[in-house]
């Protein structure tokens, strides 16, 4: 099957624009979805989650997850010498990449903050489970509960009693599942283009994501093949050459010079309606006959948090992947949200709008 070009571009296009698109914030004035982001704002205050488990219980649930977790490699972006020195003063920020990427997709941005906002802080980007350099740890479960875990784990071992979570598609939803579980532990809240919310076949963006992923496990990787042999067995499923070249960024060569996949794509492909959903995987540590939780959609027990921090939605004006039906789960699960729109940014508005999100992120992150 031939996936529509546009589809894919909508879906993860990965092309770096050489000029900043102009920028449309989303007002109370001129928008009833969104809030405009403030001028101040104070330290978010630490939140204590509106859940309606024993707090023990929750605790020793999660306990027992951090000792699965995965050791998530990572990389720490340093200020340049000439944008001056001395010792991080705000909280640490931790850049979490979408489905298929890694934490090289943020080196840009990972330098550029470090060395531009005026608040010093330590920025890490990390690479998710299945994804970039975790590849000794491969894991079967690609659940968001899992991956919050993950992160948490990663905020321990590193010292940091809370951050700033940034993260672009699944690494937004990692992210505001981490925040709906653990809200003491987070600072602020920046999301790229995405909602915490079920996606279907039915959204042409994500059934182009489908695609994507069905084509990557009919890749034969035999001895003797190149990337440009990859490359071509791609052209018929996924038309764009630049997204194609992104993908190809999962391919290394192993020690016995035969390329292998630095994704787990079995793993993904298996765990992809998990992906396309948003959980926090709370029934681990409840009653299971608690009616109490009974929730709309009928699947977890996530309606019953709130995170009353910040969330910074920062939305592709060409991307589907945030809509205004969206608004009423996001307000209702993060009601402090705002949303901000880039017009004629695709998904991948860190990459297609480099100057744009960047301008957005030093506002935010010199606020606190």
């Amino acid at each position: 099957m031939i996936l529509n070009k546009a589809c894919l571009f909508n879906a993860i296009v990965f092309s770096l624009a050489s000029a900043s698109r102009e920028l449309f914030v989303h007002s109370s004035a001129r928008s009833t979805i969104g809030r405009a982001l403030p001028l101040k704002h104070g330290r978010t205050p630490r939140q204590k989650s509106t859940k309606l488990s024993d707090s023990a219980v929750n605790d020793a649930y999660h306990n027992q997850k951090r000792q699965s977790h995965v050791e998530l490699k990572y990389v720490e972006f340093s200020r340049r010498k000439n944008s001056g020195g001395g010792v991080s003063k705000g909280d640490p920020v931790v850049l979490l990449h979408g489905l298929l990427g890694q934490k090289r997709n943020f080196a840009s941005l990972g330098s550029n903050l470090a060395s531009q906002l005026k608040i010093m802080r330590r920025i890490y980007a990390v690479d998710l489970r299945n994804h970039g350099e975790n590849t000794h740890d491969w894991r079967e479960e690609m659940s968001y509960s899992d991956m919050a875990e993950d992160v948490l784990a990663f905020l321990d071992k590193h010292g940091m009693e809370r951050a700033i979570l940034i993260g672009h598609s699944m690494g937004g939803k990692v992210a505001k599942s981490l925040a709906l579980s653990h809200p003491d532990r987070i600072t602020g809240l920046v999301v790229l283009d995405i909602s915490p919310v079920t996606y279907t076949a039915q959204d042409p963006s994500w059934k182009a994501v489908q695609g994507i992923i069905k084509s990557l496990t009919e890749v034969q990787l035999i001895p003797g093949k190149t990337k440009s042999d990859i490359d071509k067995d791609l052209r018929e499923s996924v038309e764009d050459p630049a997204l194609r070249q992104f993908v190809l960024t999962n391919l290394e060569v192993d020690d016995n010079e035969i390329l292998r996949w630095k994704i787990n794509i079995d793993a993904i492909s298996n765990q992809l309606h998990k992906i396309a959903s948003f959980d926090v995987n709370w029934s681990s540590s409840l009653e299971e006959n608690d009616t109490r939780l009974l929730q709309e959609d009928g699947q977890k027990p996530e309606n019953e948090y709130r995170y009353e921090g910040d969330l910074f939605l920062i939305k592709g004006g060409a991307s589907s992947f945030v809509k205004g039906s969206h608004m009423p789960l996001i307000s209702k699960r993060f009601p402090n949200y705002m949303l901000t729109t880039i017009r004629g940014a695709g998904h991948w508005i860190h990459a297609e709008s480099p100057d744009a999100t960047l301008a957005l992120l030093k506002k935010y992150l010199d606020r606190y």
